[in-house]
């Protein structure tokens, strides 16, 4: 089983590269990506809030700042794709 710490640190090294490969691509998306992205970035800050809310004692002080770090760029990244996505409607 992944400890908590260690789910956090995998999201939000999915999330932040998903975010950098975006902005160094010069050609745009398809609109469903950007949707696809809101929703994945979505579902994983929702499922590592709720793991914090149900489960306290699973996470050690490390792994509740990093579930905090990985929600805010999970959140940060809806924006984002959300931006983009309105953008080129």
């Amino acid at each position: 089983m992944i400890p908590p710490a260690g789910m956090a640190l995998m999201a939000l090294t999915v999330m932040l590269w998903l975010l950098w490969s975006d902005t160094i691509r010069s050609r745009r998306q398809p609109q469903v990506l950007y949707a696809v992205r809101i929703a994945l970035f979505l579902i994983v800050s929702g499922v590592l809030v709720l793991n914090m809310v149900r489960y306290p004692a699973a996470f050690s002080i490390t792994g509740r700042v990093l579930g905090v770090i990985a929600v805010g760029v999970g959140l940060f990244g809806a924006w984002y794709f959300g931006r983009r996505l309105v953008r080129r409607v």
